[in-house]
């Protein structure tokens, strides 16, 4: 059984570069970005003349010929349905949700893509993330913060074009309730202290440190002298 939402999704991909079903065409092309910063390539979609089914394909900079999205990484068939969508489907005043935008992605793709996804709500789209990074959020921070700097402080800051106004960007915790079991919702703000959005990110590191100190202390007590 599939869902609504993903046949809607797989209703969408087959129809997404047919005139006849497409929204207003965007102005400009919002995912060219994406490939240039992360694909290193570009994605593209042509129909079979047999079936009329499109094919979806990725060509690496320099390269002739086209691959299959199947024969591609992981990095790629991810990335390619969003480029896609931002292509043929999103334009401004849009709203584009992306699921857990790390996943198949090193963590310096997951702050690229951060600030590509921070570029699209700049150029009037709406997007909503869900995401389980402490790189994303980091990011996310940074690209918040960035704001608050004067144009004339941001000439030798890395990516100082990336930046949002606290009143642009929303963060919520999901955290699990036992009576009655079912999560609890809170929204956090920016730490000025920090730096950071507050999560319970931190905890995990600090478990995973003081296991990581007492077994090499246990190991430096059992090692004969």
């Amino acid at each position: 059984m599939l869902s609504g939402v993903l046949a809607d999704f797989l209703q969408q991909l087959i129809e997404l570069d047919d005139p006849v079903f497409q929204r207003s065409k965007p102005r400009r092309d919002l995912g060219r970005k994406i490939e240039n910063a992360i694909l290193e390539g570009s994605v593209h979609v042509n129909r079979s003349d047999i079936t009329g089914y499109p094919r979806f394909t990725y060509r690496p900079e320099g390269w002739k010929n086209d691959l299959p999205l199947m024969n591609t990484s992981s990095m790629v068939s991810e990335i390619a349905p969003v480029v896609l969508y931002l292509r043929h489907m999103v334009g401004p005043d849009s709203l584009l949700i992306v699921e857990e935008p790390e996943s198949h992605l090193h963590p310096a793709m997951q702050v690229e893509f951060t600030r590509q996804l921070a570029m699209l709500v700049r150029s009037g789209v709406r997007v909503l993330v869900t995401t389980h990074s402490e790189w994303v959020l980091e990011e996310l921070a940074n690209t918040v913060r960035r704001s608050a700097l004067p144009e004339a402080s941001r000439e030798d800051i890395a990516n100082a074009d990336v930046a949002l106004s606290p009143s642009d960007v929303g963060a919520w915790l999901f955290k699990p309730k036992r009576r009655p079991r079912g999560s609890v919702v809170e929204e956090v703000k920016l730490d000025e202290e920090t730096g950071l959005y507050p999560t319970d990110y931190d905890a995990v590191s600090e478990a995973l440190y003081n296991e990581s100190a007492s077994i090499f202390n246990r190991i430096q007590d059992s090692n004969p002298r």
